[in-house]
């Protein structure tokens, strides 16, 4: 079994902020992150690329960075340029970058992750996300409903370009002619897709190199999705490679660990909870045993973003994961 992180990318800009973030944004309760952290973005900066070197240090199999888009609450660091620095730090670990595909062309796209390819160890990865924040999509004024064909679209142009193909394009929404883009991957990227539901599920099946799940998504329901997902790349030729989206925070002990956690939890971190049974939290041996459950249902490879936003807990957690966990599922 094969753990990788995913870096927490969203910061508070200032207290006024957050608190603005939680009013207009977390109490509606959709889907999102909540800016955690020190409110200094050079600092935030400098912490990223300590929990990015910190990861390489530790042995994780891979490392990625996320997406977000029309920000006035929180810092959200876009992903090409944080990815592209944190190279420096990261030496041979396998990285990748999530774009939220409504809100990017794919033409642009594709130029940015040949370019970053050249520069990372191969394969690079590129998850493709939906989105579900309203407020980017009246930002951008793109209908929230269009989302998954724009995805769809996007994967598939995406596709054929990084392939090097010199090809046009007419679609539902975008558009170009005789257009062919260099440099690009030397390994063929890999395109994971996130997806949380049924027809994002199947759209993983048809379209991607692997499926990322949800965070929240309870066990039961992944058991049904993991189904599904498999029944559709079977149908459409591909290997299935299902991916386990977790957030997680390793302490001495589950209690010191939901300690930490559950202050994050009550301000209405994503809906968790410790009944739910969607998280990593506790102690390694507690976290090992329940990626073991995961193992047994189907899950080879798994992603992991912290709960916590203090930079000192995100750092004593990874080193635990780094040092207890990853050893103890190598051979799961």
């Amino acid at each position: 079994m094969k753990l990788g992180t995913s870096l927490r990318f969203i910061f508070a800009a200032s207290e006024e902020s957050l608190r603005k973030y939680h009013e207009i944004v977390v109490a509606r309760g959709e889907f999102s992150d909540i800016p955690l952290g020190v409110t200094d973005v050079r600092l935030q900066a400098r912490q990223l690329l300590e929990i990015a070197k910190t990861a390489a240090e530790g042995n994780y199999a891979f490392l990625m960075v996320g997406d977000s888009h029309a920000s006035s609450y929180a810092n959200a660091f876009a992903p090409t340029p944080t990815l592209a620095r944190m190279l420096a730090v990261t030496g041979d670990m396998p990285v990748g970058l999530l774009y939220l595909a409504p809100f990017h062309h794919p033409v642009l796209a594709a130029e940015q992750v040949g370019t970053l390819a050249a520069f990372a160890p191969e394969p690079l990865t590129l998850i493709v996300g939906n989105g579900d924040v309203s407020e980017q999509f009246q930002a951008f004024k793109i209908a929230k409903g269009s989302r998954g064909r724009r995805s769809e679209e996007f994967i598939t142009v995406v596709r054929r370009l990084l392939a090097g193909e010199r090809f046009s394009h007419d679609g539902e929404f975008f558009q170009f002619e005789n257009l062919q883009i260099n440099p690009v991957p030397g390994t063929p990227a890999e395109i994971w897709v996130a997806a949380m539901a049924g027809k994002a599920v199947e759209r993983a099946g048809r379209l991607g190199d692997a499926w990322e799940t949800a965070p929240g998504t309870p066990p039961e329901e992944l058991e049904r999705q993991l189904e599904l997902y498999r029944r559709i790349c079977s149908e459409h030729g591909r290997v299935p490679k299902p991916v386990l989206r977790r957030d997680i925070y390793v302490a001495e002990t589950d209690e010191k660990a939901w300690e930490a956690v559950e202050p994050v939890v009550a301000a209405g971190y994503r809906g968790f909870g410790r009944e739910r049974d969607t998280s990593l939290v506790g102690s390694a041996e507690t976290v090992v045993k329940r990626l073991g459950f995961y193992r047994k249902i189907g899950f080879e490879t798994v992603l992991v973003r912290h709960i916590v936003g203090e930079h000192r807990l995100i750092l004593d957690s990874m080193r635990r994961i780094g040092d207890s966990v990853i050893p103890a599922i190598a051979d799961l």
